[in-house]
């Protein structure tokens, strides 16, 4: 959906400073709603310059997602769904949006919201997940499996090895996985994998997915704090792929492994995992409300359920719950 907003972003460059007058006869709106979108593209991150009167230009270049763009790049990448992406300039939650049209009636078996910004994404434990707009990835998909709920487990785990080998291909970026959703690279956090499970329908099971990547976030210092996080642009040599093109590879990833768990499990993809997991032989800490203790990561079983060896030899499985597990040598 081409918004003002979107618009206004599209025509703002690097190479030039704009003034609110001009930016505004460009797009033929008037200089309060210009005004008013250039206050609110600043306060959600868009690294905007101004010096003085001169007016606006942004810091780097940034380039909105343009929709025929992505049907014929989802298309080029045999993303099976094309036709049932919807693309929004700004939304609370891809998640929640989609949430509400399964609730609306909607059959969102492989529907994807896609959005340049979200103002109230949800990440595991109720953490909030925002990145700057136009900058990002992010969106979900819903998917139908007929499962019960019971069967699920891992499933964050199979999306998780998708992604994070579609990166590492596209990028050469040491794209790991941070069990039981992150995305994980160079020891700090990339990206992030949240499942919500709808049980309604039974014997059937609704899924949406949704998937966070920070590409290249201008103010990556000020971004999430409390845990070390990072940029797919810091971490590739060379030139960055284009958004588009990454964005079409990964919802492509996604809709394989959703497929590949409908009809296997997580069984399957538990070696692929384990081949990527950043926790395997470190020093790992498991923390639940005020207790803690330390073991060496050993992968997660046929189950998805992670593993830690202890001091007295004994290995035992975590179960994902209210528990944490951070690396001790980070």
């Amino acid at each position: 959906m081409t918004t003002d907003r979107t618009r206004l972003v599209g025509i703002l460059r690097e190479e030039k400073f704009q003034t609110v007058a001009q930016l505004s006869a460009a797009l033929k709106i008037d200089e309060a709603t210009v005004a008013g979108h250039l206050q609110q593209l600043e306060q959600d991150g868009l690294p905007l310059e101004r010096p003085g009167d001169r007016g606006f230009r942004l810091r780097e270049e940034i380039t909105p997602i343009d929709a025929g763009n992505l049907v014929e790049e989802l298309e080029k990448a045999a993303f099976p769904y094309a036709g049932q992406v919807e693309l929004l300039d700004t939304v609370d939650s891809t998640s929640d949006w989609l949430s509400r049209q399964q609730s609306g009636g909607a059959d969102i078996h492989g529907k994807t919201c896609i959005t340049e910004f979200q103002s109230a994404g949800r990440g595991r434990r109720g953490r909030n997940w925002q990145g700057s707009p136009y900058c990002h990835l992010m969106f979900s998909m819903g998917w139908r499996f007929q499962k019960e709920a019971v069967e699920m487990t891992g499933l964050s785990l199979s999306v998780g090895v998708e992604v994070a080998d579609s990166l590492r291909n596209l990028s050469g970026a040491p794209v790991g996985l941070k069990w039981p959703n992150d995305l994980w690279c160079s020891d700090r956090k990339l990206g992030g994998i949240l499942i919500d499970l709808n049980t309604a329908s039974k014997p059937d099971t609704q899924a949406i997915v949704g998937i966070g990547i920070n590409l290249q976030e201008p103010g990556l210092e000020h971004f999430d704090p409390g845990q070390p996080v990072t940029d797919l642009a810091s971490n590739v040599q060379g030139e960055l792929p284009s958004r588009i093109s990454i964005i079409a590879v990964v919802m492509t990833a996604v809709a394989r492994s959703l497929d590949r768990f409908g009809q296997h499990l997580f069984g399957c993809d538990r070696e692929r995992f384990n081949a990527l997991d950043v926790f395997a032989g470190r020093k790992v800490q498991i923390s639940s409300g005020g207790t803690s203790l330390e073991g060496i990561g050993q992968g997660v079983d046929e189950f998805g359920r992670y593993r830690l060896r202890f001091s007295n030899g004994s290995v035992e499985t975590i179960i994902s719950g209210d528990l944490s597990l951070s690396l001790v040598d980070q």
